[in-house]
C-alpha cells in the first residue's frame, strides 16, 4: 500500500464519522429550537407537563409514591402547567384579529354599496338553490336524482335506495 491511499482511506473514514455524528452535536439542535416558535414551545411544555401529571397520579395509584409526596408533586405540576396556559393565553389574545375585523368591514360596504338587483339576501339564496335541485332532479317529469340526498335513481323508483326519501314525479311548470 502506498501512503496516499492510505491518507485517503482515513479522511473518507473521518469524512464519514463527521457526516454520521452530524445530527448529535448540540449545534443542530439550538438551531431546531430556534425555529420553533413560542406558541409551539409551549405546547410542547403543557403536553410534557400534563404527561407527568398522569404518571405521577399512576406512581400514586399503584403505591410507588406515598400521599404526601403525591400532593406536593402534584400541585407543584399543577402550578407550572397553570403559568403556560397563561403564556398560551397571553400569546392568543396577542394575535391581531383586527385584519380580520377590516375585511369583514369591507366586505359589508361592498355588499351595501351594491345595488339591490345584484344584492341577495340568504333567502334568496336559499330559493335559487332549491329552484336549482327541482330542475335538476326532474327531467320531463321523471326524477333522475334523490332531492334529499342527491343519489341517482330511477324513473320508475318510488324510493331512494340511499336514504328513503320518497320519490314523487316532479313537473315542472315553464
Amino acid at each position: 500500500m502506498t501512503a496516499g491511499s492510505v491518507l485517503l482511506g482515513i479522511a473518507l473514514f473521518i469524512a464519514v464519522g463527521l457526516y454520521l455524528a452530524y445530527p448529535f452535536w448540540g449545534a443542530s439542535q439550538g438551531r431546531r429550537q430556534e425555529r420553533k416558535n413560542q406558541r409551539d414551545l409551549l405546547l410542547e411544555q403543557k403536553e410534557a407537563l400534563l404527561a407527568q401529571i398522569q404518571t405521577l397520579d399512576f406512581d400514586h395509584e399503584t403505591g410507588k409514591i406515598p400521599t404526601e409526596v403525591h400532593t406536593v408533586q402534584r400541585a407543584r405540576l399543577l402550578t407550572e402547567a397553570a403559568d403556560v396556559l397563561k403564556q398560551l393565553d397571553a400569546l392568543a389574545d396577542a394575535i391581531p384579529d383586527k385584519d380580520i375585523e377590516a375585511a369583514i368591514a369591507r366586505a359589508r360596504t361592498k355588499a351595501a354599496s351594491l345595488p339591490p338587483a345584484t344584492a341577495r339576501t340568504d333567502g334568496d339564496m336559499e330559493a335559487a338553490i332549491a329552484h336549482a335541485r327541482q330542475r335538476k332532479t326532474a327531467v320531463n317529469g321523471r326524477i333522475n336524482f334523490c332531492p334529499q340526498c342527491g343519489a341517482r335513481v330511477s324513473s320508475n323508483d318510488k324510493f331512494c335506495a340511499v336514504c328513503g326519501h320518497k320519490l314523487t314525479p316532479v313537473t315542472t311548470a315553464t
